[in-house]
């Protein structure tokens, strides 16, 4: 059986045990436990149960701003969703010319690979990890990108496509 708390119900827990805290206390106290012990419970009980409040509303918040932070992520995806569906046949026709420049420049299957994730912005350990090679094989197929194309690194290969699609 799975037990679902909710952002409230969760103040429950710090209560719940403060309350056996003091049932304990007051049962020891009809024990004859010494004031001083009782003291000293009812000192650790009281702390105990302000830092569970404290890190209570710490969770509550951190929470609060992941949900926030989720809600976000979730408007800017469909945004870029809706923003692919509109805009599919541009891009499609965009790789097949920069596909039809790989074959030109006599790139590899490999290197294309590398080429287009390049172009995306993938950093060279990223490549390494999706293609299942060292990250010193992705630098030397990026190099054989750049001698065959002529460009002399990333940044000129991307200019090389989209420099001409931004007004500035």
């Amino acid at each position: 059986m799975k037990i679902q708390l909710n952002k409230d119900s969760t103040i429950l827990i710090p209560l719940f045990f403060f309350f056996f805290s003091l049932l304990d206390m007051w049962w020891e106290y009809s024990q004859g436990q010494t004031l001083e012990h009782l003291g000293f419970e009812l000192i650790v009980c009281s702390t105990s149960a302000l830092w569970s409040l404290y890190l209570w509303k710490n969770w509550r918040q951190i929470n609060e701003a992941l949900v926030d932070e989720k809600n976000s992520y979730l408007q800017l995806n469909a945004e870029y969703q809706e923003w692919k569906k509109k805009n599919k046949k541009t891009i499609t026709d965009m790789q097949m010319v920069i596909a039809e420049q790989f074959i030109k420049w006599e790139l590899t299957p490999s290197e294309k690979d590398v080429a287009f994730l390049l172009l995306k912005g993938a950093a060279f350990k990223e490549i390494a990890e999706v293609r299942g090679s060292s990250e010193k094989t992705i630098r030397q197929h990026a190099l054989k990108v750049y001698q065959k194309s002529g460009l002399p690194g990333r940044t000129e290969l991307f200019a090389y496509f989209f420099e001409d699609l931004f007004l500035a």
